[in-house]
């Protein structure tokens, strides 16, 4: 015995309808989802490269170095900047030494007196003036200027009249500037010339590397 069933059926254009709406509901549904994953993707990447630069700062009120995370940067008022790259010359020839480049032998120098270390500037900024008399007379001392320029650089040439030069313990003891040799680059500060091992430039970032020794101060062109 057969029973039989009626077969339902729908128009034509309701059946097409219904299916469009329910394309249009998944297409939608698969959208929200690449959506939602690609903003979670995102916020997951940002969470993790989320890296802050450090800021290297002379603290005035305890005489010490201090790295703050650059969201924060050096307090005005009660640290002094020690910069973030090589300090460079500027467009104006300055009246003392580069406030960074102080910045950067404080530190040095009140880590050295915590192990017993005194460091001082015996010469640091010169005025052109004084700077080219120093070179003439070093070129009277050693006879010639090429000779010369190994011990002293004419104003054009030197770092001093841009407050860019410091000139470390050359009139005391020599383990203060041996000192800053060694630990010089965790502050910004690098020996730079091999016959003179009491002059520092800031040729680095601090807590940086500092580059190769030169022979003599007559390879600056």
């Amino acid at each position: 015995m057969f029973l039989r069933v009626k077969k339902w059926t729908f128009p034509a254009c309701y059946s097409f309808s219904m299916f469009f709406v329910a394309v249009l509901l998944m297409g939608a549904a698969s959208l929200f989802g690449l959506a939602a994953d690609a903003i979670t993707h995102k916020e997951n990447k940002i969470v993790q490269e989320i890296k802050f630069h450090p800021v290297y700062c002379f603290n005035k009120p305890t005489e010490k170095l201090i790295i703050r995370p650059d969201f924060i940067g050096c307090v005005i008022g009660e640290d002094e900047p020690l910069g973030e790259s090589e300090i460079v010359e500027g467009t104006e020839r300055p009246t003392d030494i580069n406030p960074q480049v102080l910045a950067r032998f404080h530190s040095a120098q009140a880590a050295a007196k915590e192990i017993g270390i005194e460091m001082s500037i015996d010469s640091g900024f010169r005025t052109t003036e004084t700077q080219n008399y120093l070179y003439q007379r070093a070129i009277k001392e050693h006879k010639t200027a090429e000779e010369a320029k190994k011990w002293v650089l004419p104003s054009d040439l030197s770092r001093h009249p841009w407050g860019l030069a410091l000139d470390v313990n050359l009139h005391h003891e020599k383990s203060g500037a041996s000192w800053l040799e060694a630990n010089g680059a965790t502050f910004g500060l690098c020996r730079v010339y091999e016959n003179e091992w009491w002059h520092f430039e800031p040729l680095t970032a601090p807590g940086g590397i500092c580059p190769p020794l030169e022979p003599d101060a007559s390879q600056v062109k």
